[in-house]
């Protein structure tokens, strides 16, 4: 279930090299350590890494983590999986480009490519771009939009084209860095202990989640407000993250009709799930369509919605203004706000393991459970 390695990047030479990972951290689990131990190691680096049951079979067993000295933050969707895959157990990033380009991992091998131009681009387009210039949209990315590049504040970084996971605000470490963003695939595969084990317990565990769950609402499971008549009106579909029964992501179309299953647009809306920015954007007035119109202009620029609504801009009209102004914003506190990943109250043991924090608050953390699944897939036993 580990690669048993991190690849190590010095900006400012283009350098990578490979190094060997603790085995007794990688089978304990223990994601955040294994960060904090590199960040050590390596003085003012930026961790990227995944947990021990990152890509299992066990449900919502999806998340990564990106570490700074501003704190973790997770990294969900498929690209926690994605980078697991790629080889890598960890990504060390360290110094500053001479000039802006994007980290490049994939089989085994992470290099620093130079992107003249890119610096130019809103986030949206540098996902875009990054998936084009390496002929594969299934490409992962986490990058930074402009605010990140001017080090504002609020900036955050952006998963794919979405915002939401970032509660420390790690945009600005990606701009200091020259660093338009890290993107990773994954066509490697991870060995199992007992497939068959693995497989039938977390098979047995889903349907114990599922009992006591319930149906599945979407986004609507998690945050009242998806259950608007407006929001729902607007639903095309509700997106899970890798192995997760239960998703918690509604995207909304407001560019084209919802109920079209095809995407005939470029942008035709926008994948929600940042419950603190969405709650604001509600108690501010925002209809359903202007706040997910508002959330795709901040997606691109890298700005937290919910610091620009937090600070008075209560109306799609003064989003776009803020966007547009140049003023920095200050960083709203996202992390102690309910429906913040950080808030949840398994946030910690969940990241460390590689689990979602969100899913797992939710349907309760079972240790004993998990580390009966754990040990089938790994081979030994999960302290």
């Amino acid at each position: 279930m580990c690669n048993g390695r991190a690849a190590v990047i010095d900006l400012s030479t283009g350098e990578a090299t490979e190094q060997e990972l603790s085995e007794d951290l990688l089978l304990r689990g223990a994601a955040i350590e294994l960060a904090d131990s590199l960040a050590s190691e390596h003085e003012g680096s930026l961790v990227l890494g995944t947990g021990l049951l990152t890509g299992s079979l066990i449900p919502a067993a999806c998340a990564g983590l990106v570490r700074s000295e501003k704190g973790v933050v997770p990294l969900l969707g498929s690209a926690g999986v994605e980078l697991k895959l790629s080889g890598f157990d960890f990504l060390v990033v360290k110094g500053a480009a001479p000039s802006p380009g994007y980290i490049w991992v994939r089989d085994g091998i992470a290099e620093f490519v130079p992107a003249p131009g890119i610096e130019s681009m809103d986030a949206w387009a540098r996902t875009d771009r990054i998936r084009s210039d390496q002929g594969d949209r299934r490409v992962q990315l986490v990058s930074a939009g402009p605010w990140g590049d001017a080090a504002r504040p609020a900036s955050s970084l952006v998963a794919n084209h979405w915002l939401g996971e970032d509660d420390a605000f790690l945009g600005a470490e990606f701009g200091r860095r020259g660093l338009a963003a890290v993107a990773f695939r994954g066509m490697g595969e991870l060995e199992v202990a007992d497939p068959e084990a693995h497989m039938s317990s977390s098979l047995m565990m889903r349907a114990d989640h599922a009992s006591r769950l319930g149906a599945s609402r979407g986004l609507a499971s998690y945050w009242d407000g998806a259950d608007d008549p407006a929001f729902a009106s607007l639903l095309h579909r509700t997106v899970s993250c890798f192995g997760c029964p239960h998703p918690c992501r509604s995207f909304l179309k407001v560019n084209e009709a919802p109920g079209q299953m095809a995407l005939a647009k470029k942008e035709p809306g926008y994948l929600h799930y940042d419950i603190p920015a969405l709650r604001a954007a509600s108690a501010s007035g925002f209809s359903a369509e202007d706040l997910t119109r508002a959330f795709m202009e901040c997606s691109k620029a890298g700005a937290d919605a919910f610091s620009l609504i937090s600070s008075g801009a209560d109306s799609l009209r003064s989003v776009m203004d803020a966007l547009a102004g140049g003023v920095d914003v200050a960083a709203a506190d996202r992390r102690s706000v309910p429906g913040s990943f950080s808030s949840s109250p398994v946030f910690k043991e969940c990241l460390t393991l590689g689990l979602c924090p969100r899913y797992w608050a939710k349907v309760g953390l079972d240790m004993a459970a998990i580390r009966g699944c754990a040990e089938s897939a790994v081979g030994r036993s999960v302290s």
